[in-house]
C-alpha cells in the first residue's frame, strides 16, 4: 500500500479541523484506510498533548494557588514587615534596626524581643566607618540596654579617637536568640556595606530560639534549621506558624485548667533541664555554634568586612549551679546532706575539714556541680585562689541546665577564630584580672551572664583596645585623642532612669525560676513611690518608649529647677539618638540656664550642623554678643531670622551686634523691623536711646 506524501498529510490535517472523515477522502481522492490511519494519529498526538496540558494545570493551579495566597497576604501585609532593617519614621534617609524583627525566631514563646534603637544612614557616607555587633542580652546591654550596651561605650571612645569621620556603631543584638538567628541576620546585615562585625554570644546556644534543648526547637539538623528560618521570609509560613501556635496556646490552656500553673517565659523556653557535660545534645549545640560562627566570619571576609569575636564571661563565684545530675539518684540525698555538713564547717573557720568531706564525696560521684561550687568556696577560704577559680568553673561546666555557656564553648571561640582569621578578645581575662582574687562574681555580674555597668564599660573599653592593637580602621591611632577612663565613665549617658528600669528587670528574673524554686517564685509587685519610679515602670512595661521616659522625666526636673539632673537626661538622648536634633537644642538650652555657655555653645552649634532652627541660632547669638563677639554672632541671627522673620528676640540682638560694630545703616534697618513688630516695646525705647546717644558715645 502507497504511503501518504507530506502534502497529502498537511492537507489531511489542515481539513480535520472542520471536515469528516468521508468528505476528506472524497476531496483529496485518497485510500481511505490511508485517510484513516492517518486521521488516528493525529489524533493520538492530539491526546497526548491534551494530557500534558492537564498535568502541567494539575501542578500549575497548586503553585498558582500559593502565589496568589502568599500575594493577598503581602497586600494585607500579615504578620508585618520582619525586614532586619526598616527606614526611620523621623528621620529621612536614615535606617533603624527593625523592632518586629524578633517575630521570625518566636512562635511558641509569644514573645517580641527588645531591639536597639540605633540609626544609620540608608547611604553610607564617604567618610564613615559601620560597625555592626551582633549578640544575645548581654550584647544587647540587658538590663540596662540603650546606653547602657558594650557597643555605646564603644562608640563614646570611637568618636575621639577619629573626629573627623562619621563612626557608626549598630546594635543587632536581641535577647533570647541564639548563633542560628546571628547567621539569618547576616546576609542582610552584609548588604549594608559594614566595615567591621563584632560577635558576643554563646550563653544562648541550648535555649535560645531554635536552640538544642529549647522547647522551640526544630531538631537535630542544622541545615534544616537554617531552611526554616529561611521560610520566616514567607507570609505563607507565618500564617501557618501562627495557627500551629494557636493551637498548642489552646491545648496548653486545657491543660493549664487541670494543671493550676502558670509557667514563666523562662520556663516555656526550657525544653531540657538536664543536659550531661560532653553529651550528645551538648556536643551538638557546640558543633552548631561552631558552623554558625564559621558561616557568619565566612560571608562577612567574602564581602571585605573583619570580624572581632570575644570570648564569654559568665558569675562563677556568686553563683550555685542550677542543676546538679548524679551518676546514682539514690545517694542524691545523702550527698546533699553531706555537701550541707561542709558548707556549716566552712563557715565556722573549718575550711580544711569542709574540703575534706568535699574530696571524699568527689571519690564516690564526680558528676554533680555543687560538688566543685563547695569546693571553691573551701579553697577561696584557704587563700588557694587558683584551684578556687578551676573550682568554681568547673561547677558552671557541670551544671546541667545550661544556661552559662562553658569552657568548651570560649575554646570553640579560640578554634574559629583560628581557622578564620578572625580577631578573638579575651573578655574573660580582662574580667578575671578586674575581679578579686580572679574570681569573677557580683563586683562585675548582675546575676548568671549580665554584666553590671562596671562590666559593660569595661567590655566596651577591651573592644576598642582590640581595634586599635588590630589596626582596624587605620594603623595608626592618636593616643592624644583619647580621654580619660574616669571621663567616659561620667557621660556613659545611663542615668537613674535607666538603672532603676535595670533593678526592675533583674527583680523580675531573680525572684522567678530557676533562681528560685518554681514553689517559691512570685511575680514582681512594682509600686512607683515618686516620679522617676512611674517613668520607670511605663518603660519597664513598654507602655512608654526609652526616649519618652527620659524627656518627660527632664522636663519634671526642669520645672523643678533641677537643671543639672535634666541636663543629664538630655546627654543621655544625645548619645543614644545622635541624629535626633531635639535633645541637643534642649541641652543647650539648659546649660544657658546653668550658665554654662561653653556647652551650651557647642551642642547648639551641633543642632544646627543636624537642622537650623530659630531656637539654636539666637542662642548662639546671644551668647556671641554676651562675650563681645558681635562679628560672630551676627550670621546667627541673620539665619535667625531668615527662618522666622518676625522674632523679635533676634531682632533685638541683631540691633545690638550691628550697633557695637558701628554698622549704622544696617543697625536702622534691624530696628525699624523691629518698630513694626512691637513700636513701644521697652527693648525698642531702649534702643532707640541707644540711637540718640551714639554720636555722644562716638565722641
Amino acid at each position: 500500500m502507497p504511503e501518504l506524501t507530506a502534502e497529502q498529510k498537511k492537507q489531511i490535517e489542515a481539513l480535520a479541523k472542520s471536515t469528516a472523515e468521508q468528505k476528506i477522502v472524497k476531496k483529496l481522492g485518497l485510500d481511505r484506510r490511508l485517510v484513516q490511519a492517518h486521521l488516528q494519529t493525529i489524533n493520538h498526538r492530539r491526546r497526548r498533548s491534551r494530557e500534558k496540558v492537564f498535568r502541567l494545570v494539575l501542578v500549575a493551579l497548586p503553585v498558582l494557588f500559593f502565589l496568589i495566597f502568599e500575594a493577598t497576604l503581602r497586600v494585607w501585609d500579615y504578620g508585618g514587615n520582619l525586614a532586619l532593617f526598616v527606614p526611620h519614621d523621623a528621620l529621612p534617609g536614615f535606617l533603624q534596626v527593625n523592632a518586629n524583627v524578633g517575630r521570625r525566631y518566636f512562635s511558641a514563646a509569644g514573645i517580641k524581643p527588645e531591639t536597639s534603637h540605633d540609626v544609620f544612614r540608608e547611604r553610607k557616607a564617604a567618610n564613615a566607618y559601620r560597625i555592626f555587633v551582633l549578640g544575645e542580652s548581654t550584647t544587647a546591654g540587658y538590663p540596662y540596654m540603650y546606653n547602657g550596651s558594650m557597643s555605646k561605650m564603644l562608640a563614646q571612645r570611637l568618636s575621639d579617637y577619629f573626629p573627623e569621620r562619621e563612626i557608626e556603631v549598630v546594635n543587632l543584638a536581641m535577647p533570647a536568640i541564639n548563633s542560628f538567628s546571628l547567621l539569618d541576620m547576616t546576609a542582610e546585615a552584609l548588604a549594608q556595606q559594614p566595615d567591621a562585625f563584632i560577635i558576643y554570644c554563646g550563653h544562648n546556644e541550648f535555649y535560645g530560639a531554635l536552640g538544642v534543648a529549647s522547647t522551640e526547637s526544630l531538631g537535630r539538623w542544622r541545615g534544616v534549621i537554617n531552611f526554616y528560618l529561611k521560610l520566616q521570609r514567607l507570609k505563607i509560613m507565618l500564617l501557618l506558624r501562627d495557627q500551629i501556635e494557636n493551637f498548642k496556646k489552646w491545648l496548653r490552656g486545657r491543660d493549664a485548667g487541670n494543671s493550676g500553673t502558670n509557667p514563666t517565659l523562662m520556663e516555656q523556653m526550657v525544653g531540657d533541664q538536664e543536659i550531661v557535660y560532653d553529651g550528645e545534645a551538648y556536643r551538638r549545640a557546640r558543633q552548631f555554634f561552631k558552623a554558625n560562627l564559621t558561616d557568619i566570619i565566612d560571608a562577612a571576609q567574602q564581602r571585605g568586612v573583619r570580624v572581632i569575636l570575644s570570648n564569654l564571661v559568665s558569675n562563677v563565684r556568686d553563683l550555685q549551679p542550677f542543676v546538679s545530675m548524679y551518676k546514682t539518684g539514690a545517694a542524691r540525698a545523702a550527698f546533699e546532706r553531706e555537701i550541707f555538713r561542709s558548707a556549716k564547717l566552712r563557715e565556722t573557720g573549718q575550711a580544711a575539714a569542709a574540703l575534706a568531706i568535699i574530696d571524699s564525696l568527689q571519690q564516690l560521684d564526680d558528676l554533680p556541680a555543687i560538688i566543685y561550687y563547695e569546693k571553691g568556696r573551701c579553697l577561696e577560704t584557704l587563700g588557694n585562689f587558683s584551684a578556687a577559680r578551676s573550682a568554681y568553673e568547673k561547677a558552671r561546666d557541670l551544671d546541667g541546665l545550661r544556661f552559662r555557656a562553658g569552657n568548651d564553648f570560649n575554646v570553640a571561640l579560640q578554634e574559629v577564630a583560628q581557622t578564620t582569621g578572625a580577631t578573638l578578645v579575651d573578655m574573660e581575662r580582662a574580667f578575671v584580672q578586674a575581679s578579686p582574687n580572679g574570681l569573677i562574681g557580683r563586683e562585675l555580674m548582675l546575676e548568671h551572664v549580665h554584666p553590671n555597668l562596671a562590666g559593660y564599660f569595661m567590655m566596651g573599653r577591651e573592644l576598642c583596645r582590640a581595634l586599635r592593637e588590630n589596626d582596624f580602621m587605620t594603623t595608626t591611632w592618636d593616643e592624644t585623642k583619647a580621654r580619660p577612663d574616669s571621663v567616659y565613665w561620667q557621660e556613659r549617658g545611663v542615668t537613674a532612669l535607666d538603672e532603676e528600669v535595670a533593678r526592675i528587670r533583674i527583680a523580675v528574673l531573680t525572684q522567678s525560676w530557676p533562681f528560685v524554686p518554681k514553689e517559691r517564685a512570685v511575680p514582681l509587685v512594682y509600686q512607683p513611690k515618686d516620679y522617676l519610679e512611674q517613668r520607670a515602670d511605663a518603660a519597664w512595661k513598654r507602655e512608654e518608649s526609652w526616649e519618652k521616659a527620659h524627656v518627660l522625666l527632664a522636663e519634671d526636673y526642669e520645672k523643678r529647677g533641677e537643671f543639672a539632673a535634666a541636663a543629664r537626661e538630655y546627654e543621655a538622648l544625645i548619645l543614644q539618638a545622635p541624629y535626633n536634633v531635639s535633645p541637643f537644642i534642649r541641652a543647650g538650652l539648659i546649660y544657658t540656664q546653668l550658665q554654662d555657655y561653653g556647652r551650651a555653645h557647642a551642642r547648639l552649634v551641633q543642632s544646627i550642623a543636624l537642622q537650623p532652627t530659630v531656637a539654636a541660632c539666637k542662642v548662639i547669638g546671644a551668647i556671641l554678643l554676651n562675650r563681645g563677639q558681635p562679628g560672630k554672632a551676627v550670621p546667627y541671627l541673620q539665619r535667625a531670622l531668615q527662618i522666622e522673620p518676625k522674632d523679635g528676640e533676634a531682632l533685638y540682638n541683631l540691633t545690638g551686634a550691628f550697633l557695637q560694630l558701628g554698622q549704622m545703616e544696617e543697625a536702622r534697618a534691624a530696628l525699624a523691623q523691629l518698630e513694626r513688630l512691637a513700636p513701644r516695646s521697652p527693648e525698642v525705647i531702649q534702643l532707640q536711646k541707644s540711637f540718640a546717644e551714639w554720636p555722644r558715645a562716638r565722641k
